[in-house]
């Protein structure tokens, strides 16, 4: 189906003169990523309109990504693990903010950007293996995360004075799941050197 539309949509552009040929592989990469990402925004907005957890997932969505452009991390090789992914972490916001109540949302909260935060600062950037890092890209990234990390502990922590802890909670579970995805990317990208 997706790429029927795809099909469809670069048959228009090239045929209107708005792509070239030559650009045609990047465009249509483009396109996909951008009809992946809003299927994916959609579908995570409307769930979250759903389950009454809509303010919890705006919030973790805003932060979460910028951040994981900066710090990069596990990307999977297909349009269904990716969505696969994506579900995965919208039922962890969803349920982290449903189940954890009073003091819990705190100490979790304060948990989870912590030790986020320091995964991010020892191995942030982490580069898919489709779009390898030069150096100087890695020092960009490399800052990039850092000043995103510490921007986003400064909200937590402003968050946290105010006793404002479900979106507290929500701006931690965007450093904690950028961090296990860099974990999972460093992990993936292993295992495709020893093949």
């Amino acid at each position: 189906m997706m790429n029927k539309i795809l099909d469809a949509i670069m048959k228009t552009l090239l045929s209107n003169g708005y792509a070239k040929e030559e650009d045609a592989e990047i465009v249509r990469y483009g396109l996909e990523l951008t009809i992946m990402k809003t299927i994916t925004s959609a579908f995570m907005l409307i769930t979250a309109l759903i389950l009454k957890s809509f303010i919890a997932v705006i919030i973790f969505l805003v932060l979460y990504t910028p951040m994981r452009s900066c710090c990069g991390g596990y990307h999977s090789s297909s349009r269904k693990g990716c969505f696969l992914v994506s579900v995965i972490i919208l039922a962890a916001v969803i349920a982290a903010s449903k189940l954890l109540q009073g003091p819990a949302r705190l100490y979790v909260s304060a948990a989870l950007l912590f030790l986020g935060a320091m995964i991010i600062i020892f191995i942030a950037p982490t580069e898919a293996p489709t779009k390898p890092f030069d150096d100087i890209e890695r020092r960009v990234f490399r800052r990039r995360s850092l000043i995103i990390t510490s921007a986003e502990t400064a909200i937590a922590v402003i968050l946290a004075l105010f006793r404002l802890y479900t979106p507290m909670l929500s701006v931690s579970l965007s450093v904690f799941i950028t961090a296990v995805l860099l974990i999972a990317g460093r992990i993936s990208n292993r295992k495709g050197v020893k093949k």
